[in-house]
């Protein structure tokens, strides 16, 4: 009978950093239906079932969305717990202050300002997604937003543990955010 020794609960660990990243990557797919995923998906699951000679009509596929949903947030959370084992970050070392940065601290409350502002510009890529009206996107584009003034929070104070936490949040909302906006036609 197998013990539970530090080798099995590292293992264990990475296989649920593993788990929530694909659970949030597959599910982010489906529920944003980014580049079209979902809609592929469904009609690839259509022409299968009409080819295996199947008269009923395909049923399922509208459970998609929120099934792709209630992954988003379980694989969030999967891979933020796999990710603080597997690298060993205890809650009290998350806001301990590592060290100071002196003369450029100022420079990240001036970044945390400015670098939303641009991002929400007439012509930027927040205000695009905005634009598009779905609440998931919309609801991505202030997290991306929030998660931007976190981590320019977290530098100024000297939280560097907690401000990788926040960048890679920051770097799955914008992932999930840019990709679900429609393609540009290349300018010609």
């Amino acid at each position: 009978m197998p013990t539970a020794t530090g080798a099995n609960q590292d293992a264990g660990f990475v296989f649920l950093l593993c788990w929530g990243i694909a659970a949030f990557s597959i599910g982010g797919l489906l529920a944003f239906n980014l580049r079209g995923a979902r809609d592929r998906l469904v009609a690839f699951l259509a022409a299968q079932h009409a080819q295996s000679g199947r008269t009923a009509p395909l049923r399922g596929a509208s459970a998609l969305r929120p099934l792709g949903a209630a992954f988003v947030p379980a694989g969030a959370g999967a891979a933020v717990v796999g990710a603080a084992e597997v690298f060993s970050v205890d809650a009290h070392s998350l806001f301990t202050r590592n060290q100071d940065l002196g003369a450029l601290t100022p420079a990240f409350p001036l970044f945390g300002l400015l670098a939303p502002a641009g991002l929400w510009h007439r012509r930027g890529p927040l205000r695009a997604a905005w634009a598009r009206g779905r609440a998931g996107v919309r609801a991505g584009a202030v997290l991306f937003s929030l998660a931007v003034l976190a981590l320019t929070a977290c530098l100024t104070l000297g939280l560097f543990t907690l401000g990788s936490f926040v960048l890679a949040l920051a770097a799955v909302t914008a992932a999930v955010t840019l990709l679900s906006l429609p393609r540009r036609s290349p300018a010609t």
